[in-house]
């Protein structure tokens, strides 16, 4: 039979037994919950690009805290999400309703207090609005019924821009990283309204997961200059209005031999923070 490597998700509650659970448990652990979606992102990264990021995420993490000696433990990973962005278009494109999200987050937000935990932590690497606006939804609701209590981090410099008072009890204010300690930038995109699959997120899984990018498509594709309306056409994801990212991504994606992603760096920084805050 041949063998295939799992590793990622044994390192997750998936690989523990019901008394490993137990133990982590009467350690008081941390949950760190990775979510994301099964999303488009150009021809040359993998649909499951934004739960990579958040489960690689949540594992560097867990690293931090086990070295520091604070009992920590991953969630299964969350990626029916949802996607009201122009990606939803295309094949591979996964989407759920507000309504279902929020049905599931709560139900697995239920189970982890029921085990016992008393905090968890959304790792949320899908900016959505409609994925953002569900799991904010899910948090909020179950924090008012449930013992356990649950966190959305946000850096602190994007609170306001994000629409948050920063009064909010369940906000996590992550101390900010400037640009240049987490990217190595020898040349800015050509399109600075990159945002999808393109110069930055390709280098970031450049880094972290390597042999999943095409890198030969890579060179096929040009930066998609979307300016004005053409941006809110984007995040609105009408069918109609398909022809301005025919590939499935916006912004620069040859950018990325440009740029050069630290995300250690990033994920300890994160992790420092974190751990102070709770």
């Amino acid at each position: 039979m041949m063998k295939h490597d799992y590793e990622c998700l044994c390192q997750t509650m998936m690989g523990m037994t019901y008394e490993e659970v137990e133990t982590a448990v009467l350690r008081d652990a941390v949950v760190l919950f990775p979510i994301g979606v099964v999303e488009a992102h150009g021809p040359h990264l993998p649909l499951g690009t934004d739960l990579f990021t958040s489960l690689n995420q949540a594992l560097e993490i867990k690293r931090y805290f086990d070295r520091e000696g604070r009992a920590c433990i991953v969630a299964p990973p969350f990626y029916f999400g949802g996607t009201k962005a122009m990606t939803r278009q295309f094949a591979g494109t996964f989407t759920s309703s507000k309504e279902t999200i929020v049905s599931a987050v709560k139900d697995i937000l239920a189970s982890l207090d029921r085990f016992g935990f008393s905090k968890t932590v959304f790792l949320n690497a899908h900016g959505d609005d409609l994925q953002r606006t569900a799991m904010l939804q899910a948090l909020i609701e179950s924090n008012q019924v449930l013992k356990m209590k649950s966190y959305w981090p946000e850096y602190a410099d994007d609170i306001e821009y994000l629409g948050f008072t920063g009064e909010e009890d369940y906000l996590l204010k992550i101390t900010p990283m400037q640009l240049d300690e987490a990217f190595e930038i020898e040349k800015w995109p050509e399109d600075e309204f990159d945002i999808h699959a393109a110069a930055f997120e390709t280098a970031l899984m450049t880094d972290i997961c390597p042999d999943m990018i095409r890198t030969k498509k890579i060179e096929e594709l040009s930066p998609t200059f979307l300016t004005g309306d053409e941006q809110w056409k984007w995040n609105e994801g009408n069918a109609v209005d398909i022809a301005l990212i025919p590939r499935a991504y916006v912004g620069d994606p040859q950018g990325c031999k440009f740029i050069h992603a630290h995300m250690d760096r990033v994920y300890e920084a994160y992790a420092k923070s974190l751990m102070e805050l709770l």
